[in-house]
C-alpha cells in the first residue's frame, strides 16, 4: 500500500494534475478506494493473503496517493498568500481529525459486530475467526460505501481544471506590486548621538581580605589597586 501511495502521489501531483485537473484524480481515486474496500470486504476465514488481501492493498494503495496530494493542492489553491498558512493547517487538521474519527468509528462498529455474532454462533471450532472475519467485512462494507460517496462529492464539488487556474491566477493578481517609477520610501535618518555624562569618580575601595573556615581569603581581582587613602567616615 504504502508502495502504491508513493507511485501514485508522485504521479497524480507532477504529472496528471496540471494535464487534467483534480476532479478526475480525485474520482478515480475515490473509486480504487471503494474498489479495495469492496474486494477486502468478501474475505472468508478459509481467504489466503496473496489472493484475498494483498491485490487490495496494492488497488488502494494507488487510489489512495491519487487523493492525498491533489486534494491538498486543490484546497490550497486560490488561497492568498498571506493566508496560505492558515488553510494549509487547515487541510492538515481535517486530514488528522477525520482520519483518527474514521477509525475510531470503523473500530468501534468491528468489535460491535464481532460480539453480536459470536454471541449467536459461538459454537463451533471456527466461531472466533468467523466473527472476527465478520466483523472486519462490515467495516470494509461501510468504508467502501463512504468512498463512493467521496468519489460523487468529488464530481460535484472540486473544480475543473480551468477553474483551478482561474483560481490561482486571480490569487496570484491579489498580491499587491510596487507602482512603476514610484520612489522608494527613504529609510529614517539614524538618531544623532547622544552625548555621554563623564563617568563620577569614586574614591578606592580598599578590599580587606575574610578569613573564612576551610576557604581561602575573599579577593576581588577585579577592583583596581588602593592608590588613595581611604576616605574617612
Amino acid at each position: 500500500m504504502i508502495a502504491g501511495i508513493l507511485v501514485a502521489s508522485t504521479l497524480s501531483s507532477v504529472v496528471l494534475l496540471p494535464r487534467a485537473g483534480p476532479r478526475p484524480l480525485i474520482t478515480a481515486g475515490m473509486l480504487l478506494g471503494a474498489g479495495g474496500s469492496a474486494y477486502l470486504a468478501q474475505l472468508t476465514v478459509t481467504s489466503s493473503y496473496p489472493a484475498g488481501v494483498l491485490p487490495a492493498l496494492l488497488i488502494m494503495g494507488l487510489g489512495f496517493g491519487m487523493i492525498f496530494a491533489p486534494a491538498i493542492n486543490t484546497a490550497t489553491a486560490g488561497v492568498p498568500r498571506q493566508d496560505s498558512g492558515v488553510a494549509s493547517a487547515l487541510v492538515n487538521t481535517m486530514q488528522q481529525v477525520g482520519g483518527s474519527i474514521g477509525i475510531s468509528v470503523l473500530s468501534t462498529i468491528t468489535a460491535s459486530a464481532t460480539t453480536s455474532y459470536l454471541l449467536a454462533h459461538h459454537t463451533g471450532p471456527q466461531a472466533a475467526a468467523a466473527a472476527a472475519t465478520h466483523g472486519y467485512t462490515l467495516a470494509f462494507t461501510i468504508s467502501a460505501a463512504l468512498l463512493g460517496l467521496g468519489a460523487i462529492l468529488a464530481i460535484l464539488m472540486l473544480p475543473s481544471r480551468k477553474q483551478l487556474e482561474q483560481l490561482t491566477s486571480e490569487a496570484s493578481a491579489l498580491i499587491p506590486e510596487p507602482e512603476p517609477g514610484a520612489a522608494a520610501p527613504a529609510a529614517p535618518a539614524p538618531p544623532a548621538p547622544q552625548p555621554q555624562a563623564a563617568p563620577e569618580l569614586h574614591p578606592a575601595v580598599k578590599v580587606m581580605p575574610v578569613a573564612l573556615l576551610c576557604c581561602s581569603p575573599v579577593i576581588d581581582p577585579g577592583l583596581p589597586p588602593a592608590t588613595a587613602a581611604r576616605p574617612s567616615t
